[in-house]
């Protein structure tokens, strides 16, 4: 090519990363200042959570972000049944207002995958030699080309009315809405 077409078509530099990731492994839990299912004193006096018990999968029939997680599959702990009020979703109040029931809740560490993420960053430059001392770069960088909607994580606290539900997207660190900047800079 001659000087003019390289000064338009040549040179021009095209880097992309494409991430597509699970989601990360969540674990259900029971504020540590409502209740004390196990007795031990783990969640009033040391201040630490625990866990529900865990039925079924705990993924609804129709996932959204509305509901990414089943309430009915993780109730609060009992060894005498369950009831609408022990679902997650609802106060939990074994080791406080009755006899704690000895034991932890079945629910796992991690046992949780919450939303997923897709993700196109984009690069596109392009260096101008305006002499042999002065060059002159153009630049546009983009995160999340594609404005894929990627989710944050949801709700964990069986004891919140928004348990299971997603009330927000990711932010610009995390994928979030598509961002981009666009530069010049002279070299010499």
């Amino acid at each position: 090519m001659n000087r003019f077409e390289d000064a338009f078509m040549g040179g021009w530099r095209l880097a992309n990363i494409f991430l597509v990731q699970t989601g990360p492994f969540l674990t259900p839990f029971i504020p540590a200042s409502v209740a004390d299912p196990s007795g031990t004193g783990a969640g009033i006096i040391s201040a630490r959570v625990q866990r529900p018990d865990r039925i079924g999968s705990g993924i609804p029939a129709n996932r959204t972000r509305n509901a990414w997680l089943d309430p009915t599959a993780f109730p609060c702990p009992s060894t005498t049944g369950y009831t609408p009020a022990s679902y997650a979703g609802h106060a939990c109040t074994v080791g406080v207002s009755t006899n704690p029931i000895g034991r932890f809740g079945t629910s796992t560490v991690g046992d949780v995958v919450g939303p997923g993420t897709i993700n196109l960053s984009s690069g596109l430059s392009k260096v101008f030699d305006l002499s042999k001392l002065f060059k002159l770069r153009f630049e546009g960088t983009f995160t999340n080309v594609l404005n894929h909607a990627n989710l944050n994580d949801p709700n964990l606290q069986t004891t919140s009315s928004a348990f299971g539900k997603i009330t927000s997207a990711r932010g610009s660190d995390f994928a979030g809405s598509r961002t981009g900047q666009i530069s010049a800079r002279l070299d010499f």
